[in-house]
């Protein structure tokens, strides 16, 4: 059995599980949803698709990698399709963010009450508790390098 946590175009993770499958192999594909924080912390979440009993067996060294798991069904290249859905969204969010703190910095608006209404609102996130303060500060530590986000945008 092969889990390959990459993430690869999906029809690269298809043509992948094919080799497997035809070397007699099961193969599952498992991106991850996280960076350098969660998954030194085993928070990472994993998405995954291929065959279903080997997914079911590893259930549990999943788990202690990270915080859940989501089973997108037997078609490999689904749990690809999903990173690059959830990429998009948290990019977008990001981009977002950065705006909406430029315009209040033009428009001589307090970073930090920018923050308190995003965090106090509908639009918070884990993501804007963490990015927006930095953001405010013009700190930028990277946590997952824009030449990777980039590729599943």
């Amino acid at each position: 059995a092969l889990i390959d946590c990459a993430t690869l175009r999906p029809e690269d993770m298809a043509a992948l599980a094919e080799r497997v499958h035809e070397r007699g192999g099961s193969f599952v594909e498992a991106p991850v949803s996280g960076s350098k924080a969660p998954a030194a912390n085993g928070a990472l979440i994993f998405m995954c698709a291929g065959d279903e009993e080997t997914f079911r067996s590893a259930e549990a060294e999943l788990a202690a990698m990270g915080k859940f798991t989501v089973f997108c069904g037997t078609t490999v290249g689904a749990a690809s399709k999903m990173k690059l859905v959830v990429n998009l969204v948290m990019g977008t969010q990001l981009a977002a963010l950065a705006e909406g703190l430029a315009l209040a910095s033009a428009l001589g608006l307090s970073s930090e009450d920018v923050q308190a209404v995003l965090d106090g609102g509908a639009m918070a996130s884990p993501m804007v508790a963490l990015k927006g303060p930095m953001m405010a500060k013009r700190e930028y530590p990277t946590a997952f390098p824009l030449k990777h986000a980039l590729k599943d945008m």
